[in-house]
């Protein structure tokens, strides 16, 4: 069976149907899981987004045994993948800029000028 293709508004529409539930879920009291582990990675994967959700495989770089005086080799391993709903991509994206701007307060990193706030926008023919 053929998946439906949506037109672009009701693309739009459906995210703020999903942006307004999105809002709604920030209210609700968090509760931690001690069972849920933690997981190191040092290397980004690929990313993608297909208007609905954003998935991300995120990876550790793993050194072979050095042999001098031959290069360096390792491998790169996917140790997660995270999907996430498009008004959560957003959320990380100005949660991101927001640590971003604190990193080149503290002079870590240079910034141009810091990015306004990302919001979801209505494309327009």
């Amino acid at each position: 069976m053929a998946r439906k293709r949506y037109k672009p508004e009701e693309i739009v529409a459906k995210l703020r149907q999903v942006d307004v539930l999105h809002e709604l879920y920030k209210k609700f009291p968090l509760v931690h899981h001690h069972e849920v582990q933690e997981t190191f990675v040092n290397q980004l994967g690929l990313f993608t987004f297909d208007g609905g959700t954003l998935r991300m495989e995120l990876a550790v770089a793993r050194m072979n045994e050095p042999t001098p005086p031959a290069q360096l080799t390792g491998e790169r391993h996917i140790v997660a993948r995270l999907v996430m709903s498009a008004p959560c991509a957003i959320d990380l994206i100005n949660q991101m800029q927001l640590i971003a701007a604190q990193l080149a307060q503290a002079g870590l990193i240079k910034m141009e000028r810091p990015p306004p706030p990302v919001q979801p926008t209505e494309k327009t023919n």
